[in-house]
């Protein structure tokens, strides 16, 4: 039997004080309360003129919903 001195310990490694296998299980969890909430986000904004001026109407394929045309038959 060989004489042991301490015990061998390894170093974890780790970002921010948070250990890297747990960020990782994390990650589903985050990517889906992060959708939620951008899409709660969209769901109350989505009528605001500021927020349709400046992301809706960039929005390559339905950017178009948000651009309003008036007729000319309409306008006084």
């Amino acid at each position: 039997m060989a004489y042991v001195s301490g015990p061998v310990l390894k170093h974890a490694a780790t970002l921010g004080g948070f250990h890297i296998k747990n960020i990782v299980s994390y990650i589903p969890v985050l990517a889906f309360w992060g959708v939620a909430a951008g899409a709660g986000v969209a769901t109350f904004t989505e009528n605001w003129p500021l927020f349709q001026k400046t992301f809706y109407t960039k929005i390559p394929v339905i950017g178009n919903h948000w651009i309003h045309e008036v007729d000319p038959e309409d306008q006084p």
